[in-house]
């Protein structure tokens, strides 16, 4: 007994050795972590045990599982070799103990190896189904030598190990021990996997999609070693919170991104995970599991795997529910190019995107108003490329959030040096008064049909001006030289009686300035002429394109007013100007100049 405590505390001493050799080496690459995400060392190493004078065994995970057969009990142990040679596994059986006193022989997996080289570990499967319905406690497992050649039949204990916790019971296990509950931004390794990676969970956002409602979780992964590492499989089951006197809801998520994924040394990325959820569901952490397999002979001689869920950690979800912790939601200033998650490849580098106007628009007698935000789209680079498919949301002070409808548009590329002009609309209630969001630009692809995103900023509506002499329709600058409106009575003939009708004749000596070698399309905002009469009634509109083959163009204009919704000429009349869109629910439109006899 003696000797078998210097082997533990050998080999546990290395294996602390071993464990702060890599977290000095996950402490160095720390600071390349988005900012926000605090840093914590990863979790020591799992208890040792010496089980004969060359091999060492610990339990990687151990299953207690009520299910429709009974009783399902399963263990999955690592054995290392400290032997220099190759040494033969020996036949033990390896028996589990219950609280009230019973033990079961658990069956070893027909693929368990029965040799192990020098200086590795080999991973063995262990697995019984107990005809019990009951609840059942373990409380120990033990490995014993069997001499069946001896009658009655010699047993030898080689190993007694207390196992009171991280025993996994099913999807609705609750994990309790501190050193395995873990805060949101928290970064962590998966306990009694082999695998330097560690990881931070960064964002969590709950979406309504056409397939329901989803939550999605987006784990940031760096591996800290010095060579290339593959991901490890495993699941995150969003979990509610405990209800007095039942059981909370389990619902189980998967990942985005499909097949194996690798990174190499010092390399950062985004793993996402999407929870499919009711409606009305709120989660209250995340239960992060892997898979164990076992595997045995069925009657016909046939391998079978049986494949079951262990539950390594618990994280805890922000309050409320969303969160990007790295999102910084700095306050915008217009017209300068947005930052985004550096890790995320939403964004060509060579792209800038930048927000150039946000206003509110008039939506007259149709119970909501409209904000128009116009984006610039800005390629540096010297390569076409393709027009980012981002979205963007609205939220308001009170949480509400809005989401922007983009512009159609035909535009597919857009060339080097050269940049390009979407409008995004966000249908609001009449009576919101708010003028101060926090705008969210979204990446709807990475993670679809979920949303995750990659940039918020603090943005404040800008302020509606009136402006007779200059007009603003981003990028296009209209100054006003002069302007004259004149009336003409429309007389019948005399061989042919009809009534008399009225017509307006509005002419313009426009400069027309593009700011910017900014590109626009036919969906691209329009200008819109409303005559009105003095009691505020609308006579006749004109809508004109800054695009297109009869677009506005410098000089003088000639705008004629007919089909009038009067039989009479009026006096004085007011002309006003509108900056007007069309959205997927209407025309919106904002005021930008007025002009009166």
């Amino acid at each position: 007994m003696s000797t078998n405590r210097k082997s533990l505390a050998i080999v546990f001493g290395l294996s602390l050795l071993t464990m702060g050799q890599l977290s000095g080496a996950v402490e160095a690459s720390a600071s390349a972590l988005p900012a926000g995400i605090s840093f914590i060392a990863p979790e020591q190493a799992v208890t040792v045990y010496q089980l004969t004078d060359s091999l060492s065994v610990e339990v990687k995970s151990l299953l207690n599982e009520a299910t429709s057969d009974g009783l399902r009990i399963a263990a999955t142990i690592r054995m290392k070799s400290n032997s220099s040679k190759v040494i033969k596994i020996p036949e033990t059986d390896l028996r589990v103990t219950t609280a009230d006193g019973y033990e079961y022989t658990l069956q070893a997996s027909v693929f368990n190896a029965h040799a192990i080289r020098p200086n590795t570990t080999e991973e063995l499967s262990y697995m019984a189904t107990v005809d019990r319905k009951d609840q059942v406690s373990l409380t120990g497992l033990s490995w014993f030598s069997v001499d069946w050649y001896t009658y009655p039949k010699t047993e030898t204990t080689l190993l007694n190990i207390p196992v009171s916790s991280n025993i996994w019971s099913g999807p609705l296990s609750e994990i309790t021990e501190p050193e395995y509950k873990k805060t949101w931004g928290e970064t962590f390794r998966i306990p009694n996997i082999d695998s330097p990676l560690v990881y931070t969970p960064v964002a969590v956002q709950k979406d309504t999609t056409q397939q329901g409602t989803v939550t999605t979780v987006k784990l940031l992964v760096e591996n800290p070693s010095g060579k290339k590492e593959t991901l490890p499989e495993f699941s995150l089951d969003g979990r509610t919170a405990n209800q007095t006197g039942s059981d909370p809801n389990v619902f189980p998520g998967k990942r985005v991104e499909q097949g194996p994924i690798s990174l190499d040394p010092q390399e950062q990325r985004y793993i996402h995970y999407t929870v499919a959820i009711e409606k009305d569901t709120s989660l209250a952490s995340l239960n992060l599991l892997t898979t164990e397999t076992f595997k045995q002979l069925d009657a016909k001689g046939t391998p079978t795997q049986t494949s079951y869920s262990v539950g390594r950690l618990n994280i805890a979800l922000p309050s409320g529910g969303q969160s990007d912790i790295s999102i910084e939601g700095n306050a915008y200033e217009y017209n300068t190019p947005f930052r985004f998650d550096a890790l995320s490849d939403a964004i060509d580098p060579n792209m800038d995107v930048s927000l150039v106007e946000m206003h509110m628009h008039e939506n007259e007698g149709e119970g909501y108003q409209t904000v128009i935000g116009k984006f610039k789209l800005n390629n540096k680079g010297e390569q076409p490329l393709p027009l980012p498919q981002f979205q963007t949301k609205l939220v308001t002070e009170s949480g509400l959030s809005y989401a922007g409808s983009r512009q159609t548009t035909t535009t597919q590329d857009i060339m080097p040096n050269t940049s390009y002009v979407i409008s995004y609309s966000y249908i609001m209630p009449a009576e919101m008064k708010d003028r101060n969001f926090v705008l969210k630009l979204v990446d709807t692809k990475t993670a679809a049909p979920a949303s995750t995103t990659i940039g918020a900023y603090r943005i404040s509506l800008q302020t509606n001006t009136v402006n007779e002499d200059e007009l603003s329709f981003y990028p296009f600058k209209v100054k006003m030289n002069l302007w004259q409106l004149s009336a003409r009575t429309n007389m019948a003939p005399v061989t042919s009686p009809a009534p008399t009708t009225f017509s307006y004749k509005l002419k313009l000596d426009l400069d027309i300035e593009r700011q910017e070698q900014v590109i626009v399309d036919q969906s691209f905002s329009k200008m819109t002429l409303e005559l009105v009469d003095p009691t505020g009634k609308l006579l006749s509109v004109k809508t004109l394109s800054f695009t297109g083959v009869n677009r506005l163009v410098s000089g003088t204009q000639i705008i004629p007013f007919d089909n009038l919704k009067t039989d009479e000429q009026e006096y004085p009349l007011t002309v006003n100007i509108y900056e007007s869109i069309t959205t997927p629910t209407g025309e919106a439109k904002r005021l930008v100049g007025s002009i009166k006899e």
